[in-house]
């Protein structure tokens, strides 16, 4: 036996372990606080090419030994409670975030259009904590605090809809998802149009409460990412379409709205409170058929965390 079909074996099995442990909720893991060891993955298959020199039967017991020893450090490492853990990006705690000395400060403003009756908001870039959670009597605000990279806002009118493109990239163009000391953006918007949301992003973080907004559509697309997101009554038919890698996707839904959700991932976890699973493996809520106002919401992942709950 190939001592590589052992550690993949091994994988398979933790990884399908976890996943079901968590879906009956005996464990809560945490994937995003694990992803960062990915690269033990080369550690061990580099390994198992020098144990590939002893004996068979060494060779197999070593390369056993040293997957589960891995696999223990990360499973420990996931179910830790998320205040024990180093934020995503800062270290573990208020003071850490408070001593924070940033390079710079940036702010960017769209005056509004009192006419401007629909408007989207186009965020791109890694490495970064965005904060969505008040209005403005500008079109945008945003105010950013950042260690590294340019950040830019460029705005287009198209079919009577303004569209704003707020992007960070690194110092040669290129978005830099990859530093995992985040800047901070914190983001305001104006209360009035008609809103459509799509951030893209590789590493990075969203807290988004979006409860005093008509929010039209929201696309969220990202890798090793944590979203959480709150919606509100205000618009009477709101599309959510999450794609996430090593994710954890936390939505929050008014319990006056109807709710759908479809859901495409074979390996995720998922926890959806106050929801009923439909033949076709959408879940809904009781009120879905009579509410007036309804939310829809796609999920797409790879070993992603998702959780929908009502407020």
């Amino acid at each position: 036996m190939k001592s590589e079909k052992i550690i993949w074996g091994l994988i398979f099995i933790f990884v399908g372990s976890i996943l079901l442990l968590d879906n009956f909720g005996v464990i809560e893991f945490y994937w995003r606080s694990v992803w960062r060891f990915w690269p033990l993955i080369f550690i061990l298959l580099g390994a198992s090419m020098l144990y590939s020199r002893l004996n068979n039967n060494t060779s197999i017991i070593l390369t056993a030994i040293t997957t589960l020893a891995a696999l223990l450090f990360i499973g420990y490492q996931g179910t830790q409670p998320r205040n024990n853990h180093k934020t995503w990006f800062h270290g573990n705690s208020e003071e850490t975030h408070e001593s924070t000395s940033w390079s710079s400060t940036n702010n960017f403003t769209e005056t509004f259009n009192p006419n401007t009756k629909k408007a989207e908001l186009n965020i791109q870039g890694g490495a970064t904590s965005y904060t969505l959670t008040d209005t403005t009597t500008n079109l945008f605000d945003a105010s950013v605090k950042q260690h590294y990279g340019n950040y830019t806002l460029e705005k287009i009118s198209r079919d009577s809809t303004e569209v704003l493109t707020f992007r960070m990239r690194g110092k040669k163009g290129k978005w830099n998802t990859d530093d995992l000391d985040a800047n901070e953006a914190e983001i305001n918007l104006n209360k009035n149009p008609i809103w459509n949301i799509n951030v893209e992003m590789g590493a990075g973080e969203t807290d988004f409460d979006l409860s005093q907004f008509k929010v039209e559509n929201l696309h969220i697309k990202g890798g090793a990412a944590s979203f959480n997101m709150k919606l509100g009554t205000l618009h009477s038919n709101t599309s959510v379409f999450v794609e996430a890698g090593v994710a954890e996707v936390d939505i929050k839904v008014p319990a006056k709205n109807g709710c759908k959700i479809t859901i495409d991932s074979g390996l995720s976890s998922k926890n959806f409170k106050g929801f009923e699973k439909q033949s076709d493996g959408s879940y809904i809520t009781n009120n879905y058929n009579s509410a007036s106002n309804k939310i829809q919401i796609n999920l797409k992942g790879g070993l992603a965390d998702f959780e929908v709950s009502r407020y």
